[in-house]
């Protein structure tokens, strides 16, 4: 291994060692209680590394979310990519089917569902900007099928209907059961499950009455 390459793979170490840290941090205690400096302690880096690498405790938390949610969005993508070049019909069940795809088949690693939640937590001004800059693109790609695929239900309804089925999967991600009964990960993966046929009922619910109304 030649000089260069020893730096980049040495840096890359530090990069993932302090990502570790943050999200450990970020899920213990939060973004707010949670400084630079206790995450360069528990990485066993100096501060200045994580400064180097990520500038922010923004930048850092933004880094910490991509690296569990990116993998999931791009799956998504690409489950709908493949739908709309198929021969299928693009029914509604058919786009949920690949949106709710890499969690029902083994997207929800406790990292994930953890993150998941903390970000719930945290203030709006902070999250908000990040969910939009996560999930944009993918909202809009989703959004844009199930209009073609339900062409009675008005632009707001659409809206509000998948604004709905995202509060619901958030739900099952950070709780993974209702109250009264226990929470593992078959409970969660069934609620994932639930969940789909529960979306596509809503989506599909009323949509003449709100084409003529």
């Amino acid at each position: 291994m030649n000089a260069s390459s020893s730096i980049r793979q040495n840096s890359t170490t530090t990069q993932l060692k302090i990502l570790d840290a943050a999200e450990s941090l970020f899920v213990e205690r939060g973004f707010a209680a949670t400084s630079l400096r206790a995450i360069a302690g528990l990485a066993e880096v100096n501060l200045a590394a994580t400064h180097y690498h990520f500038g922010s405790k923004e930048a850092l938390f933004q880094a910490a979310i991509h690296r569990r949610v990116n993998p999931i969005n791009e799956a998504r993508l690409q489950a709908l990519d493949e739908l709309e070049r198929s021969s299928r019909v693009l029914t509604v069940a058919a786009i949920l089917a690949a949106f709710f795809k890499p969690l029902t088949e083994g997207g929800m690693s406790a990292p994930v569902t953890k993150l998941v939640g903390r970000i719930y937590g945290e203030p709006e001004s902070i999250t908000k900007p990040l969910l939009e800059g996560e999930f944009g693109v993918v909202a809009g790609r989703y959004s844009s099928a199930l209009a073609r695929a339900l062409p009675g239900l008005d632009e707001t309804e659409l809206r509000w209907r998948f604004h709905f089925m995202i509060g619901g999967m958030i739900q099952v991600l950070s709780f993974g059961g209702p109250l009264g009964m226990k929470e593992s990960a078959d409970t969660r993966q069934q609620g994932i499950e639930r969940l789909q046929s529960f979306a596509v009922a809503g989506f599909e619910q009323g949509q003449r009455e709100v084409a003529g109304g």
